[in-house]
């Protein structure tokens, strides 16, 4: 599973530097900055324009000549309605943080953007409540911004984990581009997708899973073009063994869903999975966890599925034979679930790695737990001579005795990782405490 991350951040509110997708520019003199797909007349014109606020949902108010700034966020559908009372363009300003960074650009009929952040939205709004005319202009123009960003971080909008119907398998399992991607896009239906918008387009920028799994997908044919007789868990693994959970400057990833105030937290593996896809590592992962049809077949097994259900996709199925031992989280998959309650404080989970390399190598395993997590993973060296050879590991974890209190439902993170000069085969951890 792929979910989405944004690699572009532009400046917010900051006067100082002025190469924007879109700034409006109130009549106190403040650049806001946002985002947009509008196109970009010949002549922008630099006068003020009056500001109105309106929910954007109906025009409620007299629009005429007038900036609609909806206050509770808009997208492009909403420009329509605009155009039609008579209005000169549209602002969208949401002031909740709930999605932080995440502005997806919208293709917008008439002069209109998309703060990038909450903070221009609050201070637009001040503004506005301030003096008894509000004005404001924009200036459009199509140039990149970068410098200290984040990036990439998880996009707000992207689901999270727990998995809901097997926690015991972490998802999501990496991240990818998601947010405002070029892509081709169909002619039968309008850029905005309002029945209003009489236009068509070739190509459109568009935000969402269905951009991330794209990325994914082409990384997965890459591997699979390279290394033909690769099965999928060993495609899969390869990519979230090798995903980087640091951003552009070596910090972690952060998730831009997780605002507390005006900041942001770190991405834990509920938001990034392993971290962000890395194709050129992807290629040559070292070590693999592969998983074939019967070790789903048990899998499925180990969760009570019928065998009339299973039989859907595996017809010759007639009992299942055997189960997991150890439960579900001894799937042999690139990642580790290890779940504490009040009777069970020591769990042991056991992994199979396949060598893809093709000179022998060596690896040594280490590990990152929270306090009071014991972690021994045995045997702490792998040995490997020829391509293809398989060997196996266990990993005991140990919510030691004394160790801080933590509330039920609470979840922490590492990781176990097996390196040599050339290769580091990372996967994340995650535990949970039910007691």
């Amino acid at each position: 599973m792929a979910r989405e991350t944004h690699n572009q951040r532009g400046p917010v509110d900051d006067h100082r530097r002025r190469r924007h997708h879109g700034p409006g520019v109130p009549g106190d003199g403040v650049v806001l900055t946002g985002q947009s797909l509008y196109n970009i007349p010949s002549s922008q014109g630099a006068g003020m324009i009056p500001l109105v606020d309106s929910d954007c949902g109906g025009i409620d108010s007299d629009v005429m000549g007038k900036v609609v700034v909806c206050s509770q966020g808009a997208g492009a559908s909403a420009g329509f309605n605009v155009e039609r009372a008579g209005g000169a363009g549209i602002v969208s300003a949401d002031s909740t943080e709930r999605f932080l960074d995440t502005v997806m650009a919208e293709p917008f009929n008439l002069p209109g953007i998309l703060l990038i952040s909450s903070t221009g939205g609050k201070k637009l709004a001040d503004y506005m409540s301030s003096v008894a005319y509000p004005v404001a202009s924009f200036n459009f123009t199509c140039d990149t911004v970068t410098g200290e960003n984040r990036a990439p971080m998880v996009a707000g909008f992207s689901s999270r984990g727990p998995n809901p119907i097997v926690p015991q398998i972490l998802k999501p399992d990496v991240i990818a581009p998601g947010v405002n991607i070029l892509a081709a896009w169909s002619g039968a239906t309008p850029p905005s997708d309002s029945d209003m918008d009489p236009r068509r387009v070739e190509y459109n920028i568009q935000s969402g899973t269905s951009m991330a799994c794209p990325h994914v997908a082409g990384v997965a044919a890459l591997i699979k073009k390279r290394h033909g007789d690769w099965t999928p868990a060993m495609i899969r693994s390869a990519l979230v063994t090798t995903a980087g959970p640091l951003d552009k400057n070596g910090r972690d990833i952060v998730d831009s869903g997780s605002a507390v105030g005006a900041a942001v937290m770190g991405a834990t593996p509920l938001a990034a999975g392993a971290g962000f896809v890395l194709p050129r590592l992807a290629m040559d992962p070292g070590l693999v966890y592969d998983a074939g049809t019967q070790d789903y077949v048990d899998f499925l097994c180990t969760l009570n599925y019928t065998v009339e259900q299973m039989q859907q996709f595996v017809p010759e199925l007639n009992k299942c034979a055997r189960t997991i031992p150890g439960g579900v989280a001894n799937l042999n998959y690139p990642s580790f679930v290890v779940m504490f309650d009040s009777r069970i404080r020591v769990r042991t989970l056991t992994r199979t790695v396949t060598m893809v390399s093709a000179r022998p190598e060596s690896y040594n395993v280490t590990v990152a737990a929270p306090d009071g997590v014991k972690v021994t993973v045995t045997p702490a060296t792998l040995e490997f001579r020829w391509p293809k050879e398989k060997r196996s590991y266990s990993v005991q974890f140990s919510s030691e005795a004394g160790a801080k209190a933590r509330p039920a439902g609470t979840w922490e993170f590492g990781h176990i990782a097996w390196e040599n000069r050339k290769h580091r085969v990372r996967s994340p951890v995650a535990f949970k405490w039910d007691n």
